[in-house]
């Protein structure tokens, strides 16, 4: 009985995921080095990612007066392989009013982090979020909101191994 419900369950857990718009088509990506963000606008909904869909989706890059730097690195120590976004600046800091970084983990996890630019100032070169990774490939996706509109500006796949 138990054998029967855990497929039915996963496969219902995926279709209400399918349902809220959580597939992109496949775009290769790199990884591991700053992201500079300057070119054409195009808006995008919030970041996601299943265990159903760990390929990378298109991204964009927001306008050149609007550029910003966001980094992604992983921790090659299988014991605690987290994965690190950090922002990195840019001339378009000023603006930047939230980044919402999303890990989709080998394992079929999803995280979703925030860093929201606080009251009165900005987000501050160096600030980070950090989720827990597999010693897979896990999926990081990162969308920052620039002056209320949404930019997906990194989509990428991450494989533990790959890395030195």
């Amino acid at each position: 009985m138990i054998r029967q419900i855990a497929p039915l369950t996963i496969l219902l857990l995926f279709a209400l995921m399918m349902a809220g718009g959580c597939t992109s088509p496949v775009i290769p990506s790199g990884g591991g080095s700053p992201t500079a963000a300057t070119q054409a606008p195009s808006g995008t909904q919030a970041p996601s990612g299943t265990q159903g869909t760990i390929s990378p989706g298109p991204v964009v890059t927001v306008p050149p007066d609007f550029g910003i730097e966001i980094q992604e690195n992983r921790n090659h120590n299988a014991i605690h392989p987290y994965i690190t976004v950090t922002f990195r600046g840019g001339k378009g800091q000023i603006f930047l009013q939230r980044i919402t970084a999303t890990v989709a983990q080998s394992d079929g996890q999803v995280m979703t982090k925030t860093i929201d630019r606080p009251e009165g100032g900005q987000i501050s070169v160096g600030e980070y979020v950090q989720f827990p990774g597999t010693t897979g490939v896990d999926r990081v996706i990162v969308v920052v909101t620039i002056l209320g509109k949404d930019y997906k500006i990194m989509d990428m796949l991450d494989d533990y191994y790959s890395h030195p």
